[in-house]
């Protein structure tokens, strides 16, 4: 299976982040986490048989979030892509924890529950939820979901996720969600 792997949000010509920081409450910057675990969960994919194209924007060269995402969907659109992983971790008060994973589609929908099972594994079940609002499940051509993998924002959950060794425990279990989904 042909899958585009992207990572949410960039870091914009001003230097600032389009992500969520959930570093002031023991947690993680959002796209900093996301984009070093891109890089693992590809290999993972990769093992199992997937071609992966890795999507990041090009750091400090978009002004805007409208430019980050018009460079993805455009990839992402001629790129006769059979899946859309978008990794994005959640935000909200210290105390909000787990992982969801967001879909449109009845297509997507699969992949969103069999991922949704394994990372359950490691984080509190949010649940496999559809999502009519998210320019990465209305704009591509392929099925697309979206990865809430925990909350930045969660010490506890960032623990979890935290280093080489979680990070390769969580990139396993979405694998095998794909593998089961297929």
């Amino acid at each position: 299976m042909r899958i585009a792997l992207t990572v949410g949000h960039s870091l914009l010509k001003n230097g600032s982040y389009t992500s969520a920081d959930g570093k002031k409450n023991g947690g993680c910057n959002e796209y900093v986490w996301c984009k070093a675990f891109s890089k693992q969960l590809a290999k993972n994919l990769i093992k199992e048989g997937h071609k992966v194209t890795c999507i990041i924007c090009p750091e400090k060269k978009f002004t805007s979030y409208k430019q980050e995402k018009d460079y993805k969907l455009n990839i992402i659109n001629n790129g006769n892509f059979d899946l859309v992983i978008e990794l994005h971790l959640n935000a909200a008060t210290p105390s909000a924890e787990g992982t969801e994973v967001l879909y449109k589609s009845t297509a997507g929908k699969k992949y969103a529950e069999h991922i949704q099972t394994q990372l359950a594994k490691i984080f509190k079940n949010r649940g496999a939820k559809q999502r009519n609002d998210l320019y990465i499940l209305n704009g591509t051509n392929p099925p697309a979901i979206l990865l809430e993998t925990f909350f930045c924002t969660n010490a506890s959950d960032y623990k979890k996720a935290k280093g080489h060794i979680n990070r390769n425990k969580i990139a396993k279990l979405i694998a095998k969600g794909i593998q089961n989904a297929i």
